[in-house]
């Protein structure tokens, strides 16, 4: 597993690269309507010891359940790594996030929804956060070759941070809006991507929010997989003047069903 961080001006890189994908002539991207589950998940990690000692480990799992009249689907994201010198552990990384969206079909090509989202995240002071929000979308693209969907609506989040310092404080809950996309594509008969983007204008109080998750997988026998990915969060109001982006990047194995 390989991790690393990314800089702002590869963000825009990212989405436009992501954005392009649909484009391409693909097959068999849509979500299959057959009440089953279906997605995957990416399992990466390394361990290395000698004057000090370092271990990562990252999990990125997705699936959906469609059917011609819903949709169900769930995501999650862990990302742990620590440090050790002369004894002493310092822990570099506590992410910890899952969140899930049920549609509801109300025409072929548009759709309400209701989704939540729970997150940690210790080294950015994140002790706790929440969301859920309701809306519409739309399903701009969605034919076998690929599917891109828009969606906008509103919610509520609360945030507790660990240790504050003044003037920041100990949590920030309100309103906010969100507007996302996200696609599906098939890049190849064995490669396939999945990228979602989701901006969360908030009130005073709670700041801005934005995601972004893209992954690529490669199937190289039996529903096995090779699989790099990239997410990326922004915090307009961090805790403690922390950075207000983050990001990673990972690359493991994993499986597709």
């Amino acid at each position: 597993m390989f991790q690393a961080k990314l800089t702002p001006t590869i963000y825009p890189f990212l989405f436009l690269s992501a954005l392009s994908l649909t484009a391409h002539n693909c097959a068999q991207a849509q979500a299959l309507q057959d009440n089953q589950w279906h997605g995957g998940i990416s399992i990466g990690g390394a361990y290395a010891s000698s004057n000090t000692s370092t271990q990562t480990f990252n999990v990125i799992a997705n699936g959906s359940k469609a059917s011609k009249e819903d949709k169900l689907g769930v995501y999650t994201l862990i990302n742990y790594g620590s440090n050790k010198v002369n004894g002493v552990k310092t822990n570099t990384a506590q992410l910890f996030r899952l969140g899930g969206r049920y549609d509801y079909n109300l025409s072929p090509d548009s759709f309400f929804f209701g989704g939540s989202e729970v997150e940690t995240n210790k080294i950015q002071n994140v002790d706790s956060r929440y969301a859920v929000n309701a809306g519409a979308g739309y399903k701009a693209i969605k034919t076998e070759e690929t599917s891109f969907d828009l969606f906008t609506g509103v919610g509520y989040s609360e945030t507790r941070f660990g240790v504050t310092i003044p003037p920041s404080v100990a949590n920030k809950k309100g309103v906010e809006f969100l507007l996302g996309e996200e696609s599906t594509h098939k890049i190849s008969p064995t490669s396939s991507v999945k990228q979602r983007w989701v901006i969360f204008p908030g009130n005073a109080n709670i700041g801005n929010r934005s995601t972004f998750d893209i992954n690529l997988a490669t199937v190289v026998a039996n529903g096995w997989t090779l699989n790099a990915g990239a997410s990326i969060s922004y915090s307009s109001k961090p805790s403690n003047n922390f950075k207000k982006t983050t990001s990673l990047v990972t690359f493991g194995f994993g499986y597709k069903y």
